[in-house]
């Protein structure tokens, strides 16, 4: 069984509506800029760092699964860490993870937690909740991608991400994602969202400044309402109501296209490039999403 998380960006590119209760919303304009910050929250599930995005809620509400974990912007919340997740400033033998200070189902805080287990980058793990929030990972990495596998929460160790929050760093073929206000941060497989190549229960969405592999969970289909950047099925992005010609809440999936060879179902839109002129990372030149016409 999938555990829910809802992915929320503290900053929002032009066209994407995938964001906490404080965000700043979309404009209409027809193509996606680049200045998604690195401090962006991301909607996964509300267990383990699971990437995946739970529910929509354009109000702000939490998306939720058959456990009760969820993932929304944790500006509703006190923050009370102990630790710093890029500093790892902990004592001998602990590490600083993410955990839900008041004892819910939301991560909004981070603490230091005993190293029980010795588990590699890649490694499966076992992860003790949200609350709890031990593993069996290594010192330099946590159990994310957690799902339920006959009553244990099982998940692959994630690498942290390394240098800062302003300049955070990962290997090749990953980058950094910042959620929930930065009580999360780890290295996630980059994807084309055009082939949506990610693995079994994930799909290739915008997170803070690269696409990366997150899980699903709302499965909103093109042309119904959303409010997480992992709220729509995979394929779609959740943009304003704004660059749509018809949406019934503040935000609505849409598909991205190929501008190679542009096809949009929705009526009323055309395919416009998602990033600005000039500022797609190579390799993504012709993704493209389908709004309103410029």
């Amino acid at each position: 069984m999938k555990k829910t998380l809802l992915i929320s960006l503290g900053a929002c590119a032009v066209l994407l509506a995938g964001c906490g209760k404080d965000d700043q919303p979309a404009d209409s304009s027809t193509t996606v800029n680049d200045d998604i910050g690195t401090d962006g929250e991301s909607g996964t599930d509300g267990d383990s760092g699971t990437s995946s995005v739970g529910d929509s809620g354009t109000d702000g509400t939490t998306g939720s699964n058959d456990d009760g974990v969820s993932f929304v912007p944790t500006d509703d919340f006190a923050t009370v860490s102990e630790c710093d997740p890029f500093m790892q400033d902990c004592p001998d033998g602990e590490k600083c993870v993410p955990y839900a200070s008041d004892g819910g189902n939301v991560w909004n805080a981070n603490k230091c937690v005993p190293v029980t287990g010795d588990g590699a980058v890649g490694d499966p793990c076992i992860w003790g909740g949200i609350v709890e929030a031990t593993d069996d990972c290594g010192p330099e990495s946590i159990c994310w991608d957690v799902m339920d596998v006959e009553g244990q929460q099982i998940g692959v160790c994630t690498e942290y991400c390394g240098g800062t929050a302003d300049a955070p760093t990962c290997p090749a073929e990953t980058s950094c994602i910042i959620i929930n206000e930065g009580s999360i941060n780890i290295c996630i497989t980059n994807c084309d969202p055009l082939l949506q190549d990610c693995g079994m229960g994930l799909g290739c969405f915008w997170a803070n400044t690269a696409f990366s592999c997150i899980f699903t969970a709302g499965e909103i289909p093109t042309g119904e309402p959303c409010g997480y950047i992992n709220d729509c099925a995979p394929g779609n992005l959740c943009a304003d109501a704004t660059t749509l010609p018809a949406c019934a809440g503040s935000a609505c999936c849409t598909p991205y296209c190929d501008l190679v060879s542009p096809t949009c179902t929705v009526m009323g839109t055309e395919c416009a490039s998602f990033f600005e002129e000039g500022m797609a990372p190579p390799g993504y030149e012709d993704v493209g999403v389908c709004v309103l016409p410029a």
